[in-house]
């Protein structure tokens, strides 16, 4: 047999080999079925809530499966910012969500809350939802639908202002309990301890907690709060702070 021939029957084995190797492939992908979902990177939804989106029942086999269809249905939810549904072989679909943090709360006609985008959010029950901000003086005519985004320039400043605060220092950031918006004025936070108003004004928002934090660090915390009015930080480079009479 000459060499030729031989590297044609040899060129023809492995294509058939390979033609074998991928219907076998085809076939074992064809008998894997769903045997489990898993939901991960939640932590104000339940899981059990989010499964509850899936409908894809137990043993539809895996290749059929319509990845877009259930991300679609997971994103309904309004908690959910983003997700990826994966097929992870052999048996289990893997969902990984981003949710929509609250960064504030508005207490109109029923609790609702707002992220860092302004995005709308429907109360929750959720264990991991406390001790945030109120946003008051909010302009009248808003649609508050749950999944409506407020593009409001006073929401936005305050949203900025906070989500801020919280990559600054979280401890500073549940030290606001309230922020006032003034239809386009200086933004007012209220602090926790003794509601002690901090005119906070507008812009340089990353100084101005800067400084807001030294303060209440190095001198708030020695004096008390309940003996100080109000703390301006208006000014360039000073915090302006007016004490009771006691204080001198």
């Amino acid at each position: 047999m000459s060499t030729s021939r031989s590297l044609k029957f040899g060129f023809l084995g492995l294509g058939v080999l390979a033609i074998g190797l991928v219907v076998a492939a085809n076939l074992w992908k064809s008998d894997l079925k769903v045997k489990r979902v898993t939901i991960e990177g939640n932590r104000i939804v339940e899981t059990a809530e989010l499964l509850q989106l899936i409908k894809v029942p137990k043993n539809t086999q895996l290749q059929e499966i319509d990845l877009m269809a259930v991300r679609r249905d997971i994103m309904s939810h309004h908690f959910i910012k983003d997700a990826v549904v994966e097929r992870d072989l052999p048996a289990t679909l893997k969902v990984t969500v981003k949710e929509r943090v609250p960064l504030a709360m508005i207490n109109s006609t029923e609790i609702l809350y707002l992220d860092e985008d302004g995005v709308v959010l429907p109360h929750s029950i959720s264990k991991q939802l406390f001790d945030l901000p109120v946003l008051t003086g909010m302009p009248d005519g808003l649609s508050l639908a749950p999944g409506a985004t407020l593009k409001n320039d006073d929401i936005q400043e305050a949203l900025r202002i906070l989500a801020c605060t919280k990559l600054v220092n979280k401890e500073l950031y549940h030290l606001i309990s309230e922020v006032r918006l003034r239809n386009g004025g200086d933004i007012v936070l209220y602090a926790s301890e003794w509601g002690v108003p901090i005119i906070f004004g507008r812009g340089e928002i990353a100084k101005k907690l800067v400084r807001l934090e030294a303060f209440w660090n190095d001198v708030v915390h020695e004096r008390g709060s309940d003996n100080l009015q109000y703390v301006d930080l208006r000014f360039d480079d000073q915090v302006v702070v007016r004490w009771n009479k006691k204080q001198g």
